[in-house]
């Protein structure tokens, strides 16, 4: 443990005198499994106090260029990791311990209650009996876990257990967050909760790290977003700045008062500039991309009412930072077919 707290006692010197912009500079990051490039070559970094979502398709290499980031992957020759200028490589203790995780499957002991699992968090860090006490009160009060603080962990909500994973990875009070999907599976109230929660975070001066397949949650929290997919970066920007640069399209939104047939639908590709078909969505309306809204609107009628088919509503609204994310995917599959 003395070598713990030696590391603790270089991390609060560090966060004292910390006035370097970029937390994590990662550059030519590789991971190969077998044949297949998890992770190809790939160079990024993170400012001080930013929100970056890690955003792409299943098997995209999300989850591996956290595990490689962590530490968890070690990094091969040429690759290079740092974080606040201090190398992975060289000094990995030091460097894991400026890092708080939250997993997307929760790493709390499910038989120990949930300030035995902070407990147990505390310890690993070196932290001393006050240290731990003091910090498990603060944290338990704010994600309002005191009440639960001697209940287990399986008893718990899956919510719940996300706030507790909060709790651990906040122990130690580390400078960088990551979170691994961290609304996954949640109600909507517990995502709206954890989202504040990570905003204040920043606010509190953290650099925030996360994972997401919610568009939405990237929109709406992420200073920056990274598109990966097969193992390379597609995309660095900010929302914004995606949407000015690939979302200057509308979306229409239709439904006919009858079924489409599909050969109809089909010809939206061949029948618009766009080049883009349609989509069914769940509530029964028709999703269509236009850079030419008012002229497409004009033409979907049309070729409805030429088909015997009349629409019973049609709307209009700004692309989403989902659209494009698809938009984009749906691009990279095409070129390399």
């Amino acid at each position: 443990m003395e070598n713990i707290r030696d590391i603790l006692v270089s991390v609060e010197q560090m966060q004292q005198s910390m006035e370097q912009s970029i937390a994590i500079r990662a550059q030519n990051l590789r991971k190969n499994f077998g044949p297949l490039a998890a992770v190809d070559n790939i160079s990024f970094s993170i400012k001080k106090q930013e929100i970056v979502g890690v955003l792409g398709p299943n098997g995209a290499g999300k989850t591996t260029t956290i595990r490689l980031l962590t530490g968890l992957y070690p990094a091969l020759p040429g690759s290079s990791i740092q974080i606040f200028n201090e190398d992975m490589t060289t000094n990995p203790l030091l460097c894991k311990s400026l890092i708080g995780i939250v997993p997307e499957i929760s790493n709390a002991f499910l038989d120990y209650s949930v300030l035995q699992n902070l407990q147990f968090t505390g310890q690993l860090f070196g932290l001393t009996k006050k240290e731990i006490r003091e910090r498990s009160t603060s944290l338990l009060q704010r994600y309002d876990l005191t009440d639960k603080a001697k209940s287990l962990t399986k008893a718990l909500s899956k919510g719940l257990k996300q706030r507790l994973n909060f709790c651990m990875a906040l122990l130690h009070d580390p400078p960088i967050l990551i979170f691994d999907e961290p609304t996954a599976g949640l109600d909507p109230m517990s995502v709206r909760v954890l989202r504040e929660q990570i905003l204040h975070l920043r606010e509190t001066g953290k650099t925030i790290l996360l994972t997401t397949h919610d568009m939405q949650e990237a929109q709406k929290i992420c200073d920056r977003v990274l598109i990966i997919n097969k193992g390379k970066i597609i995309v660095d920007e900010s929302p914004d700045v995606l949407r000015a640069k690939f979302g200057n399209a509308r979306v229409i939104l239709f439904k006919s008062a009858a079924d489409l047939p599909e050969s109809l639908v089909t010809s939206f590709r061949s029948n618009f500039s766009q080049g883009t078909s349609l989509k069914l969505l769940k509530n029964g309306y028709y999703q269509f991309s236009s850079k030419e809204p008012v002229a497409d609107i004009v033409k979907i009628h049309n070729l409805l009412q030429n088909n015997g088919i009349s629409i019973s509503d049609i709307k209009l609204e700004e692309t989403s930072l989902e659209d494009i994310f698809i938009q984009l995917i749906q691009k990279e599959r095409e070129s390399n077919e």
